[in-house]
C-alpha cells in the first residue's frame, strides 16, 4: 500500500515537474524570440493626455521597429500599463509587468514622484526606466548623498538644469539685476526650480527681491501678488509652474497693474495656455528641452497626427521625449548585442552622441541626466519663438 502510494506521488511530482519544465521552455521562448519593453504613465484621469500621447508615441515605434525586422533580428513588444499618475499605481503595475510580463526596460512615467516610486521596483529586479518629463534631481539621484540612482535615467532637462539655465539666462543674455518670483510651495518641481534658479542668478550679482508662495489647488493669487507689487522694485517675475497656474497668476498680476515681463519654464509649453492668458503673457521668456516647431519634427509630428488623430502639441513636449527615450533604448540593445537588462543598462550610462529625434545626447554617468541641447523662448502671438539654442551638462 505504502509502496502504491510512494508511486503514484513520484509520478504526480514527475508530471508537475514536466509540466513545469513546459511552462518555462515556453516563456524562454518567447523572451528568447521577442524583447519586451514596458510604458507606464497616466492613461486616465486628468493627467491622461501626457500618458495617451506618450505611449501612442512608442507604440508607433514599435511598430516601425517591428516592420523593420526588429532589433537584433527579434520582434519588439510593448506592454502599456496605466498608473493614473499614483505612485502606489507605479509600483503595483511595476512589480506585475516584471514578475509577469517579461519586461527588460521601462519609458516613463513622466512625473518625478512616480519615477521615484517605480525606481524603488526597478532597483529590486535590476532593470533599467527612464522618465520622459520627471525633472526633479531626485529620480537619479538620492537626496541624501547625491549617490546616483544606477538603474534610473532621464531625457529631460532636470530642475537642477532648468534653473540654472533660467537663472543664467536673465542675468547674461536679458540683463536682469532683480527678480521676484511666486511659486508654488507644495511642489518639488517648482521647490526645485526656486532653488537653482535663485543660486544661479545670485551668483552671478542678482538679487531676488522678494519670493511668495501658493499651495496646490490654489487659483486666486492676489494676496501673494499684492506683496510682489508692493516691493516694486524687480525687472521681470519669475513663475515656476504649470500652464494652467501661470495663466490665472499672469492675468490677475496684470489686472493688479503688474507690468513686469515674465520667466517661466518648461512647462509653459502648451498651446492651451493661449487659451487661459494669451495677451497676457506676451514676450514671456522661458526654456525648454526643444523647439516642438524645429523641422527636424515634423514629418514625426504629420505622422502621429494621421495614425491617432490629435496633435502630439497638446500635450506639449512629451511625444518627443518620449520618442527620444526610446531611440535612446534601442541604441543601448543594439550596443549591448543583447536584451540582458543589466547590460542595456551599462550602454544607457554610457551612452555618448546619440541621434535621436530632438537632440544629439549623451548621459552623464555621475547624475544620469541627458547632455542635450536646449531651447531659449519667446512668447509672440499664439506662437513660442526660439531666441537661443544650447547645449547644457
Amino acid at each position: 500500500m505504502m509502496k502504491n502510494t510512494w508511486k503514484r506521488f513520484l509520478v504526480l511530482g514527475m508530471a508537475a515537474a514536466m509540466a513545469l519544465g513546459m511552462t518555462g521552455c515556453g516563456n524562454s521562448k518567447k523572451n528568447e524570440d521577442t524583447i519586451i519593453l514596458g510604458y507606464i504613465g497616466p492613461l486616465t484621469g486628468e493627467s491622461a493626455i501626457w500618458g495617451q500621447v506618450e505611449s501612442n508615441t512608442v507604440q508607433m515605434l514599435v511598430d516601425e521597429t517591428n516592420s523593420k525586422g526588429g532589433i537584433l533580428g527579434k520582434q519588439v513588444e510593448l506592454k502599456i500599463y496605466d498608473n493614473r499618475g499614483d505612485a502606489v499605481e507605479t509600483t503595483n503595475a511595476a512589480r506585475k509587468a516584471l514578475q509577469n510580463d517579461g519586461v527588460i526596460a521601462f519609458i516613463g512615467p513622466d512625473s518625478s514622484s512616480c519615477a521615484i516610486a517605480l525606481d524603488e521596483v526597478c532597483g529590486e529586479y535590476k532593470v533599467p526606466h527612464i522618465t520622459t518629463t520627471g525633472t526633479n534631481y531626485k529620480v537619479t539621484q538620492r537626496e541624501e548623498d547625491g549617490s546616483v540612482r544606477p538603474y534610473a535615467f532621464r531625457i529631460c532637462l532636470s530642475d537642477p538644469q532648468l534653473g540654472d539655465i533660467m537663472g543664467g539666462y536673465a542675468f547674461d543674455k536679458l540683463g536682469y539685476k532683480k527678480i521676484a518670483i511666486l511659486y508654488e510651495i507644495s511642489s518639488e518641481y517648482s521647490l526645485g526650480i526656486t532653488q537653482n534658479f535663485t543660486e544661479a542668478f545670485e551668483s552671478k550679482g542678482g538679487q531676488i527681491v522678494i519670493a511668495e508662495a501658493y499651495k496646490t489647488g490654489d487659483v486666486d493669487f492676489r494676496a501673494q501678488l499684492s506683496k510682489i507689487k508692493e516691493n516694486g522694485d524687480f525687472d521681470a517675475l519669475m513663475i515656476p509652474a504649470n500652464y494652467k497656474e501661470v495663466g490665472l497668476i499672469a492675468k490677475q498680476a496684470r489686472s493688479l497693474g503688474i507690468e513686469a515681463p515674465f520667466l517661466g519654464v518648461d512647462a509653459w509649453m502648451m498651446q492651451d495656455l493661449f487659451e487661459i492668458a494669451q495677451e497676457e503673457v506676451q514676450g514671456a521668456v522661458f526654456p525648454c528641452a526643444m523647439d516642438t516647431n524645429s523641422p527636424d519634427l515634423q514629418e514625426f509630428k504629420a505622422a502621429f497626427q494621421k495614425r491617432w488623430d490629435m496633435d502630439p502639441d497638446k500635450a506639449g513636449t512629451d511625444a518627443y521625449l518620449a520618442y527620444d527615450c526610446y531611440e535612446l533604448i534601442r541604441y543601448a540593445i543594439e550596443k549591448a548585442g543583447s536584451a540582458d537588462p543589466e547590460k542595456i543598462r551599462d550602454e544607457m550610462e554610457k551612452a555618448k552622441d546619440v541621434p535621436c529625434l530632438t537632440s544629439v545626447i549623451s548621459i552623464n554617468p555621475e547624475t544620469h541626466n541627458p547632455i542635450r541641447t536646449a531651447s531659449i523662448f519667446k512668447i509672440e502671438g499664439d506662437k513660442f519663438v526660439n531666441l537661443d539654442q544650447y547645449r547644457f551638462e
